[in-house]
């Protein structure tokens, strides 16, 4: 009998826990609506924040290579940050020299997209 209170217990403490933890993503990691631009003045988008920024430019037709699906194994997504973007993730290091670092360039697939963010999206010659 006392395994059974046990087991409720345990099993009511986790449920509790699995329900805080989907309030708190739901209502702590709530980004509002992002622009996307690109510098040629091309485009210029909103979407809701969260997202990664590869993601938003493949739905958008905006053609960015990615061998690993946008997995942060290939680094072919580079694209160059203009503003917004935060800082260059651990994951990206591998992929970007000091220079590319210097000169905004980060993978698209490890970017996320949580403010307003204008992106130059190369030719692919001279990145990669």
């Amino acid at each position: 009998m006392i395994y059974v209170w046990a087991i409720l217990v345990i099993g009511g403490l986790f449920t509790a826990l699995a329900i805080l933890l989907l309030l708190a993503g739901r209502y702590l990691v709530n980004y509002k609506p992002c622009t996307v631009s690109l510098s040629d003045g091309s485009q210029s988008f909103t979407v809701d924040g969260g997202s990664n920024l590869l993601s938003v430019l493949l739905e958008r037709q905006i053609k960015v290579p990615a061998a690993c699906g946008g997995k942060g194994m290939c680094g072919y997504c580079k694209v160059r940050v203009l503003e917004g973007g935060g800082s260059v993730l651990p994951t990206e290091r591998p992929f970007l020299s000091r220079r590319d670092v210097a000169s905004g360039l980060r993978l698209a697939c490890q970017v996320k997209v949580r403010e307003n963010i204008r992106v130059a999206v190369p030719d692919f010659l001279d990145v990669v």
